[in-house]
């Protein structure tokens, strides 16, 4: 006999069908009866087992006790093995998308991980949660190369704006884009010329970089136009009998776009012997008296710090004392102890053809030069000359001029 049995548990799911020989009560603990296996985290195909042999047994009892047909059965449990192997195929593909290194969750569990940590799994159960730790080593993605950057040219004296951003091309192929901090260390934007700056590439910590590659641009610094003009500040001088290192005057260039220059005598041609430039100033250097001059011709160059040059040529006056209005000494005293032991007339050697004579008192020519820098000492072919008055005679050939004076040789 067979009775038609009223729905009692919610939780039920065949609470439709009716049983033959048994209570619904009776059904429901034989059911219920059954063991449930825990989930397995690590192998979520014996998972899958379990809960496949679950349905199958409750798919006997449903064929014994329902008033379903045998075949009616069979279909059902067709359909409950197929969608077992396609769950178990996703199941599988989710834990080798976690094997490989990504991130994944399901409705029966979730797993994340840090790169060379431990993978922490957690899963739900009819018991409660589980959790598993496995010690599991991934590869970084590595940088490959960085894309070639497209020259980047600056005006003499500019600093280059330079991009921030570059491009990297990754081991696995991906191309990314990443942040760079350019090293123009090695750069002078105030010399003409192409050079290769060097970045350090900022990278996320998920992309490896143990090869130390580095980013890096071309830049060319254009070349910057030549000074425009110098000048020199002073072109004259007094000629000194003493000094032989006379300042003269300062040069000053003219450049829009550089304020600091080098000017040097260009070559030792013409009288650039007798100068000497330091700091941009010149100065009169030299102990050769150069006799007669007046006026020298000096040739310049200026260059500037792209190695531009300018040159150019300057007229430079030597004012000499007037012959006429020089003081000369009317006594000395050669007794040896170094103050006034000789006669002589220095400011003379600035002039060209100079004739020194001294005569004494009968007329006799006692001293004779054409270099003013030898002076008398008082004695006559070796032999020391007595105390008293002496004449002397200067004559400058250059000028056609001639002095005559009275010396007084002294003796203590």
């Amino acid at each position: 006999m067979t009775n038609q049995l009223a729905p009692s548990h919610e939780t039920f799911p065949f609470q439709d069908f009716t049983f033959s020989g048994q209570t619904l009560a009776q059904r429901e603990k034989q059911v219920k009866g059954f063991p449930v296996s825990r989930i397995c985290t690590k192998h979520p195909l014996l998972f899958l087992t379990s809960q496949l042999s679950l349905w199958i047994k409750w798919l006997d009892l449903l064929a014994t006790g329902v008033q379903v047909s045998r075949v009616q059965a069979i279909c059902l449990r067709i359909i409950l093995i197929s969608f077992g192997i396609l769950w178990g195929t996703t199941v599988q593909a989710q834990e080798s998308t976690h094997s490989a290194g990504g991130d994944g969750s399901s409705s029966t569990g979730s797993v994340a991980f840090s790169i060379g940590q431990v993978v922490y799994t957690t899963h739900s159960t009819g018991l409660g949660s589980e959790a598993q730790g496995v010690q599991q080593r991934y590869d970084l993605v590595k940088v490959k190369s960085v894309f070639e950057l497209a020259l980047v040219q600056t005006n003499w004296g500019m600093d280059p704006i330079l991009p921030s951003k570059v491009n990297v091309l990754l081991s696995e192929g991906q191309a990314v884009q990443v942040g760079v901090t350019w090293d123009k260390s090695g750069m002078n934007i105030f010399a003409r010329g192409t050079y290769t700056v060097l970045g350090t590439i900022t990278l996320p910590n998920y992309i490896d970089n143990t090869a130390q590659v580095r980013a890096q641009i071309r830049v060319q610094v254009l070349p910057k136009p030549a000074p425009l003009d110098v000048t020199l500040n002073n072109n004259s001088f007094e000629a000194d009998k003493n000094n032989f290192f006379i300042p003269i005057g300062a040069f000053e260039v003219t450049d829009p776009l550089d304020k600091i220059h080098v000017v040097s005598l260009n070559g030792t041609g013409y009288d650039n012997t007798y100068f000497f430039i330091k700091d941009n100033v010149l100065f009169w250097n030299s102990a050769d008296p150069a006799a007669g001059k007046d006026s020298f011709t000096i040739l310049i160059r200026v260059t500037d710090r792209d190695g531009n040059t300018l040159d150019k040529f300057f007229e430079i006056t030597r004012t000499r004392p007037d012959f006429t209005a020089l003081q000369i000494t009317n006594a000395f005293s050669p007794t040896g102890d170094g103050s006034n032991d000789t006669w002589g007339v220095p400011d003379l050697r600035v002039f060209q053809g100079v004739r020194i004579q001294i005569f004494d008192r009968g007329g006799v020519m006692v001293f004779y030069t054409e270099n003013p820098d030898v002076r008398w000492d008082g004695t006559h072919n070796g032999k020391e000359l007595p105390a008293g008055s002496y004449f002397w005679t200067i004559e400058v050939i250059e000028t056609g001029e001639m002095r005559r004076g009275v010396l007084n040789l002294i003796k203590k």
